[in-house]
């Protein structure tokens, strides 16, 4: 990285820097924060020929030993230091990232999720712990530790959580957690099937919306998460 480079940088971090300490918003203040340490981080990694970052390693579980085949990981089902944009209780960490390609660890408690949305192109998702649900085209899916789902960014889905729910999410464009592009809200009626109505798999319960589909009993439609 040249002279010149390792300057402006070092100026557009202290103007940031001055601009959080000014904000009275603790925390407005911690998340400004968080994105200058990512950005010092990103630059210790760099290659000093190329001014890319050619590794970046992140330990995301305990290693808990192996038996036979069988390898045990150990992984804290806790909410994250940074809420998730345009939901309610959502919160992660953020493992991984060069900017295009990059991993997050998302934490939604019991009863909440991520309402019907899109986002900037595809998220491959990993059941870490917990029992939740993923709902797209007309159904609500149950989902649970061991089990990855991915849907296409364009297609309008929601993802809730019955109990505490852990997910590993790699997704490309990499979007920040507190980002207002990660997701696009829209209206639960983009989740209904051709037909008009949504069916859950769990209850095995069938209706032309959210509001109905809990007055039949069923409590896994997204129309409650913000």
């Amino acid at each position: 990285m040249s002279d010149t480079v390792e300057k402006t940088l070092a100026t557009t971090l202290l103007q940031r820097l001055e601009e959080a300490l000014q904000d009275p918003d603790p925390v407005c203040r911690q998340r400004k924060a968080d994105r200058i340490s990512a950005v010092l981080d990103s630059q210790r990694t760099q290659s000093p020929d190329t001014g890319t970052t050619p590794l970046l390693i992140c330990d995301w579980a305990d290693d808990l030993g192996s038996e036979g085949a069988t390898q045990r990981l150990g992984i804290e089902s806790v909410p994250g230091p940074t809420k998730v944009a345009k939901t309610s209780a959502a919160t992660g960490r953020s493992l991984l990232s060069n900017g295009h390609l990059g991993a997050d660890i998302l934490h939604v408690p019991a009863g909440e999720g991520f309402a019907p949305h899109t986002h900037p192109g595809d998220h491959l998702l990993f059941v870490l712990a917990g029992e939740g649900t993923i709902s797209v085209n007309g159904q609500i899916v149950p989902t649970g530790p061991g089990r990855a789902y991915m849907v296409d960014g364009s297609v309008v889905h929601a993802v809730g959580a019955i109990t505490d729910h852990t997910i590993l999410s790699i997704g490309t464009p990499h979007r920040a957690l507190d980002s207002e592009d990660r997701q696009s809200l829209t209206a639960y009626a983009a989740l209904l099937n051709p037909f008009g109505s949504i069916h859950c798999l769990i209850c095995d319960i069938s209706a032309d919306g959210g509001e109905e589909l809990e007055s039949l009993g069923c409590t896994h439609s997204p129309h409650r998460f913000g």
